[in-house]
């Protein structure tokens, strides 16, 4: 085998493989190069993103905390009003969604939706609530936008835990995940003790009907 790499036979064979040893490794090296740079500019770019969507979803919090404890106020008929309007949400339209992990992606594209569906229930609502205090328009009101409020807190700290993101900075006093939360408890037991009171007017009721005879 020594006596054919020493030919000239298989010195040129060896030339040969040398040179396509070296295209190959030359090749990989770039690939590497590209692929470690292509990495990084999407790591940079859902970075970005994650910035921004953190700031959109702060700011929602926000707005979901304002029409939660909106004070309400009497038109000139006595019927109570929203002095808040309810919250939007605007999603930056060119950032590249795909860079974010996938359940990330999926809950943050989500997020209009769910507020629409909020809008719908609202406007559904009404229809069913009547005045003066239209209880049962503002507690499903204050009920979903505790919801949504507590659900853009999800995604911030998901966000910032997942791209080492500072999570934004709030006065002492302003404690949004812990009023949501308490408006949602209060609501809901609100609801239980309702329910329970109108299940036992209905079996109240059924008790007195008289049995018709056979």
């Amino acid at each position: 085998m020594l006596e054919f790499w020493q030919s000239d036979v298989g010195r040129v064979a060896l030339g040969g493989a040398i040179a396509v040893i070296g295209q190959l490794t030359a090749t990989l090296v770039a690939w590497v190069k590209e692929a470690r740079f292509a990495a990084t500019k999407n790591r940079k770019d859902a970075e970005y993103l994650a910035m921004r969507l953190v700031l959109v979803l702060d700011t929602l919090v926000g707005a979901c905390y304002s029409a939660v404890h909106d004070p309400l106020m009497q038109d000139s008929e006595g019927f109570l009003e929203n002095t808040v309007s309810d919250p939007t949400l605007t999603l930056p339209a060119d950032g590249d969604y795909k860079a974010l992990p996938r359940s990330l992606m999926y809950e943050v594209l989500s997020m209009p939706n769910r507020l629409d569906g909020i809008k719908e229930g609202l406007a559904a609502t009404a229809e069913d609530s009547f005045p003066p205090d239209y209880c049962e328009y503002y507690e499903y009101r204050e009920e979903h936008w505790s919801k949504l409020g507590l659900k853009a807190l999800d995604l911030i700290d998901a966000l910032c835990h997942q791209y080492k993101i500072p999570r934004p900075e709030r006065p002492e006093h302003y404690l949004p995940k812990e009023s949501f939360r308490d408006v949602v408890a209060k609501i809901q037991e609100a609801q239980r003790e309702r329910n329970e009171r109108n299940a036992a007017i209905i079996a109240k009721l059924s008790a007195s009907q008289p049995i018709p005879s056979a």
